[in-house]
C-alpha cells in the first residue's frame, strides 16, 4: 500500500478513535445509557474499520476472467476462448468493449464492505488513458464479481496500466485503496473496407500467372509453425506433430508469382505528426483499406506481405484466412514512429524490386509526387495503387486527378475507393461506461 493511502486509511480509524474517546469521556463524567450506547458503537466501529484496514493491507487478488465472446477472433478463423489475464486481446474498432473480474479480499465474513475497481489502460501511441470502473458489495465471502464496459476505442495499442481496489465500510466512515501494477495488451484493429477488397488485375496476375520455368513454382518447405484455424489439412507436418504433441503446419516458401505485397503510406494526409496522426482519418481509413485487401488476397490463397512506411518500418508476411491476424495487429500499431516525406516512394521501390514479379499493391490517402519517377522504373511489373479519398482530399481535387491521370499514364492500375463516414467520437460519462456487480 503506497504512504499517501495509508496515512488516509490511518487517519479515518484515527478518527474513530477519537470519536470513542470523546463518547467515553462523555459516558464517564455525565453516564447515561445514551453515552455508554454511543461509546459501545464507536468501539464496534472502530473494531470493524480496524478488519477492514488489515483485510485490505494483507493484499487483494484480481482475476480478469474473460473478454466477451462478441469481442473475440472467432468470426475471422482464430478463436481465442480461454480466460486472459497478462496475454493479447483483440476488439475491432468501434466496438464495445466487455471485461469481467473477480475480486477477492484476504478476510471473509466482513459484512457491508463495498468494493471499488479500477483498471487503467493507456494508449501506447498518444499517452492517453482509459479506465475501466466497477462496483459491487463483497459479501459474506469477501469475493465479489464485476463486469465493466467501454464504448469503442479508437485504434491502437493499449497496454493494461494500474489497477486500484477500493474498499469502503457500510457506513462510508473508512477508504482503503490497494493499487498494483496491471498486466496485458488490447489491439484495437482497424476495420475491414470493403470496398477496398476488389481483388483487381493485380491480384488476378498474381493468382492465375503463368508458370516460371525449371519448376520455380513449386513451393518449397522451408520449416514448421503452429497451426492456425484456417489452414487446409495438407498444411499439415504429421512428423513435427506427433514429435512436440501440437498440432504444427508447414511453412512454404511460395514463388513471387503466389504472392502479395501491399505497402501502407503511413504519413495519413500528409498534414499530421506525432500524436495528431494518430487521429488522422486520413491514415486510419487507409490502414482499413490495407486490412480489406489483405483480406481478400489471404482468401485467395495468396502470401500478404504488408510494409509500412512509419518510422519504424514495419512489415508481416501471413497465408491463410487464419492468419490474418497478424496482419491487422501491424495495423493496429501504425504508425510507430513519424514517416519521412520520402519514405513512403523509397517503400514501394524497395519492396516492388524484391517481389520478384509478384503482384504489388500501394495504399495512401495522399498526392504523393515522388512515387511518380519510381513508379516509371518498375515497367512490365503488376503495380496497383488504392487511392482512399475523403474529406481530406476535398480542397485538392483537381491536383488529385491529375496526379492520378499521370500514374495511369506511365501504366499504373489505380483503384479509388471511398472512405466510410468518420464516426463520432467515443462517449463518456454514463452513456459510454457502465459497469455492474454481484
Amino acid at each position: 500500500m503506497r504512504p499517501v493511502e495509508r496515512r488516509s486509511a490511518m487517519r479515518s480509524l484515527i478518527g474513530l478513535v477519537v470519536i470513542g474517546a470523546a463518547a467515553g469521556v462523555w459516558a464517564a463524567t455525565w453516564g447515561g445509557r445514551t453515552a455508554w450506547f454511543a461509546l459501545g458503537v464507536a468501539v464496534l466501529l472502530w473494531i470493524y474499520g480496524l478488519l477492514v484496514y488489515l483485510s485490505v493491507r494483507r493484499g487483494v487478488r484480481v482475476e480478469r476472467l474473460f473478454l466477451g465472446p462478441e469481442h473475440t477472433f472467432s468470426n475471422l478463423g482464430a478463436r481465442e476462448t480461454k480466460p486472459v489475464e497478462a496475454g493479447l486481446l483483440y476488439v475491432f474498432t468501434g466496438e464495445s468493449l466487455s471485461f469481467a473480474y473477480r475480486v477477492s479480499l484476504p478476510a471473509r465474513g466482513l459484512p457491508g464492505v463495498w468494493l471499488r475497481f479500477e483498471e487503467r489502460w493507456v494508449h501506447t501511441g498518444t499517452g492517453e488513458a482509459v479506465t475501466l470502473c466497477a462496483y459491487a458489495p463483497a459479501g459474506f465471502r469477501g469475493e465479489a464479481r464485476l463486469t465493466s464496459r467501454l464504448a469503442g476505442l479508437g485504434r491502437g495499442v493499449y497496454a493494461a496500466a494500474e489497477r486500484t481496489v477500493t474498499a469502503g465500510d457500510a457506513f462510508g466512515l473508512l477508504r482503503v485503496q490497494r493499487r498494483s501494477p496491471a498486466e496485458g495488451q488490447l489491439l484495437v484493429l482497424p476495420r475491414l473496407l470493403p470496398a477496398a477488397a476488389d481483388p483487381g488485375a493485380a491480384f488476378e496476375e498474381a493468382r492465375r500467372g503463368k508458370r516460371p520455368p525449371n519448376g520455380a513454382s513449386v513451393p518449397q518447405v522451408i520449416g514448421t509453425r503452429p497451426y492456425a484455424p484456417g489452414d487446409p489439412l495438407r498444411r499439415i507436418h504429421w512428423r513435427s506433430s506427433a514429435r512436440t504433441g501440437e498440432l504444427r503446419a508447414k511453412e512454404l516458401e511460395l514463388p513471387a508469382i503466389g504472392r502479395q505485397l501491399i505497402g501502407l503510406d503511413a504519413a495519413g494526409a500528409g498534414s499530421s505528426t506525432g500524436d495528431a496522426l494518430w487521429a488522422d482519418p486520413a491514415l486510419t481509413a487507409a490502414a482499413e483499406a490495407a486490412a480489406g485487401l489483405a483480406l481478400r488476397a489471404l482468401e485467395q490463397g495468396l502470401r500478404v506481405r504488408l510494409a509500412v512506411s512509419d518510422g519504424r518500418g514495419g512489415s508481416v508476411e501471413a497465408q491463410g484466412r487464419g492468419r490474418l491476424r497478424d496482419v491487422l495487429a501491424l495495423l493496429a500499431a501504425v504508425p510507430q514512429g513519424d514517416p519521412r516525406p520520402q519514405a513512403f516512394a523509397e517503400l514501394a521501390l524497395r519492396e516492388a524490386l524484391a517481389a520478384g514479379g509478384g503482384a504489388v499493391t500501394l495504399v495512401t490517402a495522399r498526392a504523393d509526387a515522388q512515387l511518380i519517377p519510381v513508379l516509371r522504373r518498375l515497367p512490365g511489373r503488376a503495380v496497383q495503387l488504392v487511392y482512399v479519398q475523403g474529406p481530406w482530399s476535398g480542397g485538392s481535387a483537381a491536383a488529385v486527378e491529375s496526379w492520378l491521370q499521370q500514374l495511369e499514364a506511365i501504366g499504373c492500375r489505380v483503384t479509388v475507393v471511398s472512405a466510410p463516414a468518420v464516426s463520432s467520437a467515443p462517449q463518456i460519462g454514463g452513456d459510454g461506461y457502465a459497469a455492474s456487480g454481484h
